[in-house]
């Protein structure tokens, strides 16, 4: 998934991803300007259709991706890309714990394939 579109930074999205129990990789993607900044994203779906979602699980997932581009952007916008300004408008942030809670409420409904 491409955030270059977003002026999104891959890392800053990953960041937030995984604040919000969201698991994906940054990596860098055509007309990046190195693989230190990557602007995009690698979505594991292969995972979940192994824990048994189907296309309206997809489209949740989406709309929780959609809050962490909202999150991401609106930090961005106040604190700056880079890392450490970043990470600092990441603290305490109320619309993380939010998106949180959602995705461990709905990633319980799914079992972890080789715990059964």
């Amino acid at each position: 998934m491409s955030l270059s579109s977003l002026s999104l930074v891959g890392k800053n999205f990953e960041k937030v991803c995984e604040m919000c129990h969201i698991t994906l990789n940054k990596i860098a993607i055509f007309d990046d300007n190195g693989t230190i900044t990557p602007g995009g994203v690698r979505i594991g779906t292969p995972a979940m259709t192994s824990r048994g979602c189907l296309e309206a699980d997809f489209e949740t997932m989406a709309d929780f991706l959609l809050g962490v581009v909202q999150i991401t952007s609106t930090v961005q916008r106040e604190h700056g890309k880079l890392q450490k300004a970043f990470l600092k408008g990441l603290q305490n942030n109320k619309d993380i714990v939010e998106l949180r809670t959602q995705v461990e409420d709905f990633a319980t409904q799914f079992a972890l394939p080789g715990l059964d």
